[in-house]
């Protein structure tokens, strides 16, 4: 189990084939809030709290469940202060692929989304500076390595993040919405809509942006 932390209101914890056999536990319990999972997440958040001081008592959370490469899944936990941002932040994802359960120790509750894949293709994020892009490619290079670009609105001086759907991807991409949520505002994909990025803004980097900016 490895326990990361994002900031102060989020933290990322990747469980292995290993960490899930040991406890008898199956990724798709996961979503449901078996007894067995419950105990994991226990196990998480005290951990979480022991070596980041990372409290979550009494605290809605947003539980993301990302499938990873050789059985693995990775967590991305968010605290959540309004408990209506969770609508907002899975508008975007369809209903099927959220899952709702209630802690058997509280009534807090959580929202987990279970990495199904969807036939969204390309996903672009706006971000005001490019900092934010930074942060972000830091974040989510380790589940998505793919063919993605870098636009500039020289006027705005917003940044526009273009990420592409492959068959090495496909199972991390719903999960990429939360995150990239979290620095950036989601923009309508159309079939026309990075012709007009290519066309009308300043190309920064246009095949390795996440893996180039994760570097910085």
């Amino acid at each position: 189990m490895k326990i990361e932390k994002i900031s102060n209101a989020q933290i990322r914890c990747t469980l292995n084939k290993t960490d899930l056999s040991t406890r008898q536990i199956k990724i798709s319990e996961l979503a449901y809030g078996t007894e067995k999972a419950q105990e994991l997440f226990k196990d998480m958040m005290a951990k979480a709290s022991d070596e980041f001081g990372f409290e979550a008592e009494n605290v809605p959370l947003m539980i993301e469940a990302i499938p990873l490469s050789g059985d693995s899944i990775m967590l991305v936990i968010t605290k959540v202060d309004n408990p209506d941002e969770l609508d907002d932040k899975f508008a975007s994802i369809p209903k099927q692929n959220v899952r709702k359960f209630k802690k058997k120790e509280s009534d807090q509750e959580e929202v987990v989304d279970t990495g199904k894949s969807t036939d969204i293709k390309q996903l672009i994020y706006m971000f005001k500076t490019l900092n934010e892009v930074t942060k972000i490619a830091k974040i989510i290079l380790p589940i998505y390595d793919g063919v993605n670009s870098l636009y500039k609105n020289e006027q705005s001086n917003e940044y526009y993040l273009v990420l592409r759907k492959s068959e090495d991807t496909q199972d991390a991409f719903v999960g990429l919405h939360g995150l990239l949520s979290e620095y950036g505002k989601k923009i309508t994909v159309s079939h026309v809509m990075e012709a007009f990025l290519q066309e009308h803004y300043d190309v920064i980097i246009k095949e390795k942006a996440i893996q180039v900016l994760s570097k910085l």
